[in-house]
């Protein structure tokens, strides 16, 4: 094969890349569209690969770090090569690249595109490189590095994330996430970081302790009511009381991640300050997605002209854009559909998507094209509710995901793991009851 043919390769692997970063992050997109992107890529670096020495050498002239879809496609091809000395280079140069860019975004995005390539493409038995690499890594470099770590579980490389989580780094929430998906004893760094000035640090840090099993957590989250960021944390693991919680929170100051809260929590004595939340329209976005969440109805009609200005964000990050969901922001509609269907919702018990919440529900949402953000809340609440330490990721190929989620489904039908449906759960048994809350107390008198 000629250079040109191999340009052609790099470039149809960073394309479809490209494609399935925004597929993986809208709406729109089924995990069966997904994976019939990924099996192109993967097709396009098989190709790639018969060309040895050759296609490697045009991937290291071709990739420039300001096209990040480049890294993974050069990246992704030396690790089907076996060659870690290839991806020593490249890991380099996106250190030089990061710390010298003033665009914070488009250093996330070449840190994102080849931590994707490491998780994707490379060997299982490179745990032992990892590691090695991870020693001296720098700041950029190791957050990298941990997010490989985390997502394929290597428990071979646990004291060098430990050690990196220590140091310096230019995305401590990536490491924080990593050390929560490693089964074990919670590092001391994590639970220092839950009391970090830095909103995404702290909520990383107390997820991570909640995967890992740490209670006492949520006893100290549930004295930080004015820290928005605390809302979610305290729906993944709060007991039946929570909703009290989360309810005075959604009617604060900065109630948008106590909205989604409200949905991830479940309980249906949540819907009406939901449709409150609505009709004030400054976070009516985050208030329908409260409200799909539990009764997971859309409601948006062809003539709707909502969503029409929505600033573009990170992927991560721009978890109000419904644009593509079809979930509707108009209260009205809302009030209309709960008038029908609300009776079917009783009060006190946990829902998701309309069904009683348990672990196989929670396993068949998952498995919906829902946005990567969406999933990743309710990938690591799986872990936090029942007790299940896993290797899933929900930006994994798609094949894997399937594969990890039919194995954790065999192991849910063993009759000694029975779960209620609708009962709240943390790490496999009966979250407390609480304190005896009265909802009605919350702020204001809410209609069980």
């Amino acid at each position: 094969m000629g250079q040109e043919v191999y340009r052609e390769h790099l470039r149809m692997v960073g394309e479809l890349y490209d494609l399935r970063q925004r597929w993986l992050c809208g709406w729109e997109a089924t995990l069966d569209d997904l994976a019939e992107v990924e099996a192109r890529i993967d097709g396009q670096l098989r190709a790639f690969g018969c060309g040895g020495d050759g296609a490697l050498g045009v991937a290291l002239m071709e990739a420039v770090p300001e096209d990040s879809w480049s890294f993974y496609a050069l990246v992704a091809l030396a690790c089907r090569l076996h060659r870690f000395a290839i991806v020593r280079v490249a890991l380099s140069e996106v250190e030089v690249y990061c710390e010298a860019s003033t665009d914070e975004r488009a250093a996330a995005s070449l840190r994102q595109a080849v931590a994707d390539a490491l998780v994707h493409h490379l060997a299982s038995d490179a745990a032992e490189l990892v590691a090695e690499a991870l020693r001296d890594a720098g700041p950029h470099v190791a957050s990298v590095l941990a997010t490989c770590v985390g997502a394929r579980g290597w428990i071979r490389a646990a004291d060098e994330l430990r050690e990196a989580a220590g140091r310096a780094c230019a995305d401590r929430a990536a490491v924080l996430r990593a050390l929560g998906q490693l089964p074990g004893t919670v590092p001391g760094a994590v639970l220092a970081e839950v009391r970090c000035g830095d909103p995404v640090v702290a909520q990383a840090a107390a997820v991570a302790a909640l995967r890992c099993g740490e209670a006492s957590v949520l006893d100290r989250l549930a004295r930080r009511k004015r820290a928005p960021w605390a809302a979610l944390p305290v729906a993944m693991g709060g007991g039946p009381a929570t909703g009290a919680w989360l309810m005075e929170a959604a009617r604060g100051e900065e109630p948008a991640q106590a909205l989604l809260g409200l949905g991830v929590f479940g309980d249906p004595r949540g819907l009406e300050v939901l449709v409150e939340q609505l009709r004030t329209g400054a976070h009516a976005e985050a208030a329908a997605l409260g409200l799909f969440m539990i009764t997971g109805a859309r409601l948006k009609t062809e003539d709707d002209a909502e969503h029409e200005a929505i600033v573009e964000r990170a992927c991560d990050r721009a978890w109000t854009a419904l644009d593509g969901s079809g979930i509707s922001i108009d209260p009205v509609v809302w009030e209309r559909w709960l008038a029908e269907h609300g009776e079917r919702l009783r009060p006190g018990q946990r829902y998701r998507l309309g069904r009683l919440a348990g672990p196989h529900t929670d396993l068949e949402v998952l498995s919906m094209g829902l946005p990567l953000w969406l999933r990743r809340c309710l990938a690591d609440e799986f872990v936090i509710r029942y007790g299940v330490q896993w290797s899933y990721e929900p930006d994994l190929p798609v094949v894997q995901q399937r594969e990890i989620i039919e194995q954790v489904r065999s192991r849910l039908d063993d009759p000694r793991m029975r779960f209620v449906d609708g009962e709240w759960y943390l790490h496999g048994r009966l979250a407390p009851v609480g304190e005896s809350v009265e909802w009605k107390d919350a702020g204001r008198r809410v209609k069980a």
